[in-house]
């Protein structure tokens, strides 16, 4: 995890001497078994290095307001950070907290952009050969001719569309929130299916868009490490999100989540789900793949004791575990319904759906990043067919 924030350098060396502020991007790497907090800005424009063995104090008193201080004793040096991402700086501090503890820690492998623009950086700025783009107030085709992109920031723009073509640069940073999107978002997310982002893209922020649930699509994004999907209207995150292997940090906070998928416990992914609605118990009522199965009885009339998979339902099962990405355009429009409620057999690890299998709950650990581990609901899903449904070693 990497962040933008004014930095202050103070030499202790020489009390006396000016402290320098500089717009800068932090972030803690890992070489072997040593952490070392990475610092790039003007003044170090090839990074600077701080030994975390070396930090000799912390001062958190004020984290909240988004400050936070780091005293090292060799070099000896005050590095004050001040942002307004106050929720990553909480997660920032945990983490050197963590460290410091002797705690196995995660930490993300992307590398910090090669260029930080002023937040005063406009479209009109165009350099076909930057690494970051800031959209002021809407999609700019330029930027499909920056063949080395790599950071794209979108905020706060009107969006009818996001080009597919966008998924053929190396963005590893991307930050749509705040956008207007299209009512109708049938194609809206086809980028995501595009093979060259689906290998790059490490951070996705897509809070307060007026999401009422995850594209499918996000599974294709095999390298996302970070993702910001808060003050959303997600009422339950689906399976699929399980897919994405290397995801470590996850904030949904501000939606109406009631519930977690049980695979998620299975991945360390710390999380920020404040200000939802996760309780100690959950009805069946509040499952939406219960909904769907409500749904197949009351309009298809269905035996859900007895029904087989369909040859279409097995086909698409294949489609997905030749981990091909794909549009949604590319499958029968009856199918789509599909990609929203299926995931794998929590037993066996097989693509399934809610009318072949079992739908239950169960508590998991969830590691969230301002309260610290806590048991709250998981949703499961096993065949319902126990003989064929063997765990796979």
């Amino acid at each position: 995890m990497y962040f933008r924030c004014m930095l202050t350098m103070q030499d202790l060396n020489d009390p006396q001497s000016n402290p320098q502020t500089l717009l800068s991007c932090v972030r803690v790497i890992c070489d072997a078994s040593d952490y070392y907090l990475c610092v790039w800005n003007s003044l170090y424009p090839h990074d600077a290095y701080f030994d975390l063995a070396m930090l000799s104090k912390i001062n958190h008193e004020f984290v909240a307001e988004g400050k936070l201080g780091l005293e090292f004793k060799k070099p000896k040096q005050l590095l004050t950070i001040n942002t307004q991402y106050v929720t990553l700086l909480n997660m920032f501090y945990l983490e050197i907290k963590d460290i410091l503890e002797g705690k196995k820690v995660y930490v993300e492998t992307r590398r910090v952009p090669k260029l930080v623009f002023s937040t005063k950086a406009v479209m009109n700025h165009f350099d076909p050969l930057a690494v970051e783009f800031v959209s002021v107030d809407r999609f700019d085709n330029r930027l499909l001719n920056m063949r080395n992109l790599t950071t794209l920031t979108m905020k706060n723009c009107d969006l009818p569309t996001i080009p597919v073509e966008i998924g053929h640069l190396p963005i590893e940073y991307l930050d749509i929130s705040g956008s207007k999107l299209p009512i109708n978002q049938d194609t809206f997310w086809d980028w995501m299916s595009m093979t060259v982002i689906c290998g790059t893209l490490a951070t996705l922020r897509i809070n307060s868009i007026g999401l009422t649930r995850l594209p499918f699509e996000i599974m294709f994004l095999k390298r996302l490490e970070t993702l910001f999907a808060t003050n959303n209207k997600l009422t339950y995150l689906p399976k699929i999100i399980c897919e994405l292997k290397i995801l470590r940090s996850l904030f949904v906070a501000d939606n109406k989540l009631v519930y977690l998928p049980y695979c998620l416990s299975r991945l360390y992914v710390s999380m920020d789900i404040s200000n939802n609605l996760i309780i100690g118990t959950v009805s069946p009522n509040d499952s939406y793949l219960y909904k769907y199965i409500m749904e197949l009885l009351t309009i298809q009339k269905i035996d859900v004791k007895n029904v087989v998979p369909s040859l279409s339902h097995l086909s698409l099962y294949s489609l997905m575990d030749n981990c091909v990405p794909f549009k949604r355009q590319d499958i029968p429009r009856t199918l789509w319904i599909n990609l929203n409620v299926m995931g794998r057999c929590d037993v066996c690890k097989r693509w399934t759906q809610p009318e072949y299998c079992r739908v239950g709950f169960k508590y998991i650990v969830i590691h969230s990043i301002l309260d610290g581990d806590k048991l709250g609901p998981g949703q499961l899903m096993t065949c319902r067919n126990e003989k064929n449904c063997k765990r796979l070693v």
